[in-house]
Order: structure tokens, then sequence, then C-alpha cells
């Protein structure tokens, strides 16, 4: 009778394994799920940044030759900093944010090449010019 109680011990200590094994494995994946949440989140505030840089850029082109807007990047709007740049040859505004490259489209042709790093600690002031029909940046 003593290796039946021996035997339904580890049986039991291994059904109890088991289902330490299986809460384990959920507690990971649950963890997992919200690290990819907030990367999802960080990448919304890249693609919004972008966004708002070429809708300037639309709106200065649309205003015809000699109109300027200024655009001010808030400080530590993307922690850790993002690249951001005025592509010609894309015709794009690209956000780059922990090596991940967001682009969005702008309907002028003729941009000049820029680049910008956000900053943690101050603002941005960046002045667009539509010089005829050629987007130029002043300021950063």
């Amino acid at each position: 009778m003593g290796l039946d109680k021996k035997g339904q011990v580890s049986a039991e200590l291994l059904f109890v394994s088991l289902i330490a094994l299986i809460i384990m494995a959920s507690m990971l994946s649950l963890i997992g799920g919200e690290l990819n949440q907030l990367e999802t989140a960080d990448m919304g505030k890249a693609r919004t940044l972008g966004e708002k840089l070429a809708g300037a850029i639309n709106a200065v082109y649309v205003g015809g030759s000699g109109y300027s807007a200024n655009l001010t990047i808030p400080a530590g709007i993307t922690v850790p900093t993002s690249l951001i740049r005025a592509n010609n040859t894309t015709d794009s505004v690209d956000v780059v944010y922990n090596n991940k490259t967001v682009s969005v489209k702008v309907i002028p042709k003729e941009i000049t090449n820029f680049n910008i790093a956000t900053s943690t600690t101050t603002d941005r002031i960046i002045t667009i010019k539509n010089e005829n029909g050629i987007i130029k940046f002043q300021g950063y």
C-alpha cells in the first residue's frame, strides 16, 4: 500500500505542475499583448506627427506662392526622439521612431529635403514656405 500512496502523490504533483505551467504561460501571453499595445500607441503618435506636418505642407502648397505657415512640434511628443524628414524623392513625410518608418504622402512634387529630430526638452518651430511652388523649410 505504501507504493500506491507514493504513486498518487507523484500523479498529483504532476497535475499541479501542469496547472502551474498553464497559468504561467497565460500570464506571459497577457504581458506580451500589453507590450504590443504600447508599441502600437507609440507608432500612432509618430503617424499623427507625420500627418500634422504633411497637412501643413499641403496647406502651404495650396495657399500658393508666398504663403507660409509655422508648425510647432511639442517637446516630448515621442520618447525616445523621432527623426522627421521631408523626402522629395518619394513625395512624403517620413517619421522614424524606434527604427520603424511611417510615411505620409504630400501633394507637392517639389519639396526641399530636410531632417529634424524631435526634442524631449524644447518645442521645435518650423516655418514652411511656398516659393513659386517649391516647399522650403526654415527655423529647425
